[in-house]
């Protein structure tokens, strides 16, 4: 497959420990692909290594490669100023800067990465509790409207890829469906999306694919049509009487 992802022979370690090793994982243009799996299976570990951030120090090894373009060697601040944008887990924005400056601070981070910096304009259609929210500083805001803005401040660097590691973790249902339709209307206008989720209920609405990762390993993946009846995810996150 010729994907604006490809990850081949990847591995992660600390130590001698592996803590992921993925064989082949790739993503199409303009599609949403999530990984899935339990608590410590690695999902985390994978996508930073997919931007080259860790707050320990990994051994990384494989090739990475975005529309073609090898990767493996670049550094995270390349990786995101050339269009790999990761949105780590915990809401990162600036505490004492409004969602405004926060907006106008992540803007041309990527100039030349091959996306598009989406307008301001653009991003308060997106998220309309944000512009009604506009003057209030990062430390003001709720759970729900910081993950808005973390992903809004990642739309502003022009990404081409856009990673996403637990979007929706902490959030009540009915923010996590908000959120999940809103990454589903970026993707329907074309951008390429990689989400970690551990909702994998509310993640089947609104992927195109699926990938089973456990213990560090993807043990199955495919369209969410086919993956939807895996028996292994309707025993262990569906419910046995799931259709």
């Amino acid at each position: 497959m010729s994907g604006r992802l490809e990850i081949r022979d990847l591995r992660v370690a600390y130590d001698r420990a592996i803590a992921v090793s993925v064989d082949h994982l790739g993503v199409a243009p303009g599609t949403l692909a999530t990984v899935i799996g339990a608590n410590g299976a690695g999902k985390s570990t994978l996508i930073n290594a997919i931007a080259n951030w860790s707050r320990a120090a990994p051994r990384l090894s494989g090739v990475i490669t975005v529309d073609g373009e090898d990767f493996s060697r670049v550094s995270a601040c390349d990786r995101a100023r050339r269009g790999v944008v990761l949105v780590p887990e915990g809401r990162g924005v600036f505490m004492g800067l409004t969602v405004e400056e926060n907006l106008r601070a992540g803007v041309g981070a990527a100039r030349g990465a091959g996306g598009r910096a989406y307008a301001l304009a653009e991003i308060y259609d997106l998220f309309p509790r944000l512009y009604e929210r506009r003057r209030n500083v990062g430390a003001a805001l709720s759970g729900g409207e910081r993950q808005m803005l973390a992903i809004a401040r990642a739309l502003r660097m022009a990404p081409r890829l856009l990673l996403l590691d637990e979007p929706s973790i902490g959030l009540a249902p009915r923010l996590v469906a908000l959120l999940l339709a809103t990454i589903r209307t970026l993707v329907d206008g074309g951008l390429t999306v990689l989400l970690v989720e551990q909702n994998v209920v509310a993640a089947l609405e609104v992927t195109d694919v699926l990938y089973l990762l456990e213990r560090g390993r993807l043990i199955a993946g495919g369209s969410v049509a086919a993956m939807r009846d895996d028996p292994r995810i309707i025993a262990a996150y569906l419910g046995g009487g799931h259709g």
